[in-house]
């Protein structure tokens, strides 16, 4: 970097870059830690402001180190520290989780966020200040010099967020992400120590490298394996001993929470909530022909349908689920599968329906803008006379984290439903049941699994929710806090 011109380029290179990585770092950052603490308001809180209190943080700092007259060797040097702790995050993020595991969900998800995001980011924000001193050589071009720098890091940013989210996670998941981003950014202080004929830290790098590619493997138990800006996406075979013979359970994982789950022999469902849906259909319509199921998973409600000689409509978003539905649950050849926002599809879509699922969700998180009453209005336009809606959610319904459930009825009954709460699982439990909630214009009959009326307590709310006031969103933050805790103790942490 003796050349002025050269050197001017290539930190204007290393400010893009810089820039790109940090919005990486904080997209595959949150995707590491989602199979242990969801993807919930409450997640997206903590790793936005500690992203944002890193880069202060090392913005104020670099700022203080950039007067000193090393500033360019501690720029390079913080460059590669940086590089070498993104290459660490994939080893240490299941060490910070299961340090963090004794603390309830938010704290242990903040403890998590602060040692997965601050440090890397933190010392990427240093490098702004000390690039701007680098190129600087009046007070005059301070302004100028200052406003392209962060114009150029943050120019960056976009361009990143973009192929990371799009193109690297699905491509080449969250480990190869990391390592790439490193790569990237170690290449010029390794240039910088290779012309000082310094080469131990770039071996540390080096050595960073190789256990985090250690890191890339399947458990033995893993039959599919794939990050994607959903999530990671899971398929997993499980045995488990029997009083007469082992049992092999496959299961449909998104981030850690199980979305289908079946015997591997029969292909038949082991989650008592479909059960519940099989044993009421022809109670509220004997004569049910057609069915739009939003939300597709294993495929085995709709497998369920099928068999039935219902024709079955599916509506997925995520095309590794449907891949995987078919792949790996055997989904029905005879099932119409849509790749679409359940949302968007319900409003392209023109046919009538018997039967309408709303079996969403995206680990523990259901999207509000398929509950509202727009939502619900339309669902109603679709529906022949005899028609219903099954929803499949929480099992809260009478503490704090019930609310979100007592505002989908109420958001329900004011789209002119009648509806019956059932459950599976055990009932006196919130924390270990469904609630299956059967809809319908006309009145119902008594259907199997409904919820005694004592289980039932007066209702605290009367909000609806709607596309523009989705309270749904914000009200079922308690039950997804609950429902992702309880996960953690008893299924993922297990699992690991």
């Amino acid at each position: 970097m003796n050349n002025p011109v050269h050197k001017k380029k290539s930190l204007y290179l290393l400010s893009f870059i810089e820039g790109g990585v940090v919005m990486s770092t904080e997209l595959v950052g949150a995707k590491l830690l989602a199979p242990y603490f969801g993807t919930s308001l409450y997640v997206w809180a903590c790793v936005m402001a500690l992203t944002l209190g890193g880069l202060a943080g090392g913005y104020f700092f670099g700022g203080r180190l950039s007067v000193r007259k090393n500033h360019e060797t501690i720029l390079m040097a913080s460059v590669l520290c940086a590089a070498i702790y993104i290459c660490c995050l994939p080893m240490l993020t299941f060490l910070f989780v299961y340090l963090a595991s004794n603390f309830s969900l938010i704290p242990a998800a903040l403890i998590s966020s602060a040692f997965v995001l601050f440090p890397p980011v933190f010392i990427m924000g240093m490098v702004s200040p000390l690039i701007i001193k680098s190129i600087t050589s009046s007070h005059e071009e301070t302004g100028k010099k200052s406003g392209e720098i962060y114009a150029i890091s943050t120019v960056g940013g976009i361009c990143f967020t973009f192929t990371t989210a799009f193109y690297a996670i699905p491509q080449w998941g969250l480990t190869i992400t990391l390592i790439s981003n490193a790569g990237l950014l170690a290449i010029f202080p390794a240039v910088y120590l290779v012309k000082r004929k310094t080469f131990f830290p770039i071996l540390f790098f080096f050595a960073s490298l190789f256990f985090s590619f250690r890191t890339i493997h399947k458990d033995t138990f893993t039959v599919y394996l794939k990050d994607g800006l959903l999530g990671k996406l899971e398929v997993e075979d499980r045995i488990y001993k029997t009083d007469t013979s082992n049992e092999t359970v496959r299961y449909l994982l998104i981030n850690n929470i199980i979305q289908s789950c079946v015997d591997v022999k029969t292909n038949q469902s082991k989650l008592k909530y479909s059960e519940v849906l099989e044993k009421n259909i022809f109670t509220i319509n004997p004569n049910a022909k057609t069915a739009l199921v939003l939300g597709l998973g294993g495929g085995v409600i709709s497998n369920i349908l099928a068999k039935k000689n219902i024709a079955v409509t599916a509506v997925e978003l995520d095309a590794r689920v449907v891949e995987v539905a078919k792949k790996y649950f055997y989904t029905s050849d005879k099932v119409n599968i849509i790749e679409d926002d359940a949302r968007h599809a319900l409003f392209q879509l023109k046919n009538k329906y018997d039967l309408v699922v709303i079996d969403l969700f995206a680990g523990e998180i259901t999207p509000s803008h398929v509950l509202s009453a727009e939502s619900f209005s339309k669902i109603k336009s679709l529906l022949n006379p005899d028609g219903f809606i099954f929803i499949n959610t929480y099992g809260y319904l009478n503490s704090k984290a019930g609310k979100g459930n007592q505002i989908l009825l109420n958001t329900l009954q004011q789209a002119g439903f009648d509806y019956t709460i059932c459950y599976s699982g055990d009932v006196q439990y919130e924390d270990y049941r469904n609630l299956l909630f059967f809809a319908s214009v006309k009145k119902q009959p008594t259907l199997y699994a409904s919820l005694p009326k004592e289980n039932i307590s007066k209702f605290e709310t009367t909000l609806i929710s709607t596309d523009n006031k989705p309270s749904i969103e914000f009200a079922n933050a308690n039950a997804v806090k609950r429902w992702r805790f309880s996960y953690l103790k008893n299924f993922i942490l297990n699992k690991n």
